[in-house]
């Protein structure tokens, strides 16, 4: 990966959010851990799901370690969240070949997500009626001409579920996620949230990158 590039991601994210944070990226090249919780978590998991769950870790601490933040295994919560040290925030994804990791403190913001699809091409329409009312296609088609709108919905849509789910204790299908026009581009209303959530859409060399960020606090 380009560091120059990520560089510009995280600039774009911390100018979206008006937030601190931290994003490291690079390839899935880890096939095992240094901690036991972790290599538990992934004991009997296929070869590729490890690659793709340490790489990720790995990632998640890189941020953490860039912040000054602990360093210290991230466990898995009951809604495989990541389970970050005390009062830090964060957010994993990774597609084939790459991951990205990105953190903050609880102080900034109160939920963030990420989502990367690298080939946003490949996203199937025979389930966009499983991602997006026909309503959000048309916005997505209109306000991001150039991507796929099935993939857009669906890596939106996977970031707020990261953001969100903790906060309201499930999973949430991504039917009851409304996606709607704001001033910033795009923002999601959730079922059972009070408020929308800002989200942002990004271009990259490495495929779709989706993120939102909400705050609880005022």
């Amino acid at each position: 990966m380009n560091a120059d590039s990520i560089v510009a991601i995280e600039r774009r994210l911390r100018s979206f959010s008006q937030a601190n944070l931290y994003l490291c990226a690079g390839e899935l090249t880890q096939d095992q851990s240094q901690y036991v919780i972790e290599r538990e978590l992934m004991r009997r998991a296929g070869a590729k799901r490890k690659k793709e769950f340490f790489s990720g870790r790995c990632l998640a601490r890189l941020a953490l370690k860039r912040a000054g933040w602990p360093i210290q295994a991230l466990d898995r919560g009951p809604l495989g969240n990541p389970i970050w040290p005390a009062h830090i925030i964060g957010s994993i994804t990774h597609d084939q070949h790459f991951g990205m990791a990105v953190v903050t403190h609880d102080s900034e913001v109160q939920g963030i997500g990420i989502d990367l699809i690298e080939n946003p091409g490949k996203v199937d329409r025979q389930i966009d009626h499983l991602i997006m009312h026909v309503e959000e296609e048309l916005l997505l088609a209109a306000r991001f001409p150039e991507l796929p709108a099935p993939a857009v919905a669906f890596s939106v849509k996977e970031a707020v579920v990261k953001a969100v789910s903790v906060h309201i204790g499930r999973f949430m299908d991504f039917l009851d996620i409304q996606l709607t026009a704001s001033d910033q581009g795009i923002s999601a209303r959730v079922n059972g949230f009070p408020r929308p959530i800002p989200c942002i859409v990004i271009a990259t060399e490495f495929g779709l990158l989706s993120a939102c960020f909400f705050r609880l606090r005022n």
